[in-house]
């Protein structure tokens, strides 16, 4: 372990980006019971390229709209209030977390490949299963792994070291991280959830999704489907997982999280199920376009 480097990753943390004001103030507002739709379109509207971003996730072919949308208050309508709210989370995530130009970094283009494709195929297992917010669960599997970019921007050059260990020893990058850095970053990422007061599920999916028995039960069972999600992606698209080691999908504490909660995962045909995401391969390359542009 890099000497007294989890130390400063604790202090670092503290010199994260703060929450986009428009990212605070719609979560604020998606408390209130009786907030309305104009409510929301004003705070959106306070950051032009926030409402931009909105639009132009609205009228991609993720969500294939029958007509294109032209004004945040019909996105609203057309989708919802949560689904837009979330939409803004993570342009503002990833605005607050985009490296300078002049930063070097691990491979992103691989990284929101891969945390694209486990938001996509968790939305997929919380319809078939018939667990978690539809509406939410996309976002959780997006900004599962943010602790890995955290990492990277405090020591690029070790995060280097852990990223290289993983692949010469086909270690899971968990566990080079603790080794070499002392911390992980499902720890990290737990930790800059709560620093942006997201509600408590998004910091429970960050820090959890290793090691699901151990997140607080309200919100096991949609840790689980994060969880899940994040191994189908590995072995479906790859992207940035660090050990390529084979995972029986049954013996996994996912799976039996979510078996205790959903026995109709043991009718799924899970290589079938895998295999089919074909299919969203171009949402995969759509919101990742998104996200980068």
């Amino acid at each position: 372990m890099i000497e007294n480097f989890a130390e400063k990753v604790g202090h670092a943390i503290n010199y994260l980006p703060p929450v986009p004001v428009v990212m605070d103030e719609l979560l604020k507002a998606l408390n209130n019971e009786d907030v309305d739709i104009n409510t929301l379109v004003r705070i959106i509207s306070k950051d032009p390229s926030m409402s931009m971003n909105v639009l132009k996730v609205v009228n991609s072919a993720f969500y294939r709209l029958p007509y294109q949308v032209s004004a945040v208050d019909h996105a609203l309508r057309m989708l919802g209030l949560k689904e837009i709210t979330m939409i803004c989370i993570a342009c503002g995530a990833y605005k607050a977390l985009a490296p300078s130009r002049s930063a070097q970094t691990f491979n992103l283009d691989e990284f929101w490949k891969h945390s694209v494709a486990t938001g996509v195929i968790a939305k997929r297992l919380c319809k078939e299963l018939k667990i978690g917010d539809k509406d939410i669960i996309y976002f959780l599997g997006l900004l599962h792994d943010v602790g890995k970019v955290i990492l990277d921007r405090i020591a690029h050059d070790i995060y280097t070291m852990v990223i290289q260990t993983t692949y010469d020893e086909s270690i899971p990058i968990r566990e080079a991280e603790k080794r070499i850095i002392g911390e992980s970053h499902d720890a990290v990422g737990g930790l800059i959830m709560k620093k942006w007061r997201l509600p408590p599920v998004f910091s429970h999916a960050a820090q959890y999704h290793h090691a699901v028995q151990e997140a607080p039960e309200e919100n096991r069972s949609v840790v689980a489907i994060v969880s899940l999600a994040n191994q189908m992606a590995r072995v479906r698209f790859l992207g940035f997982g660090g050990d390529m080691s084979g995972v029986v999908f049954s013996d996994t504490d996912a799976f039996k999280v979510l078996e205790a909660a959903s026995p109709a995962i043991n009718e799924m045909d899970i290589v079938k199920f895998i295999w089919d995401l074909e299919e969203v391969d171009e949402e995969v390359i759509e919101m990742e376009r998104l996200l980068s542009s």
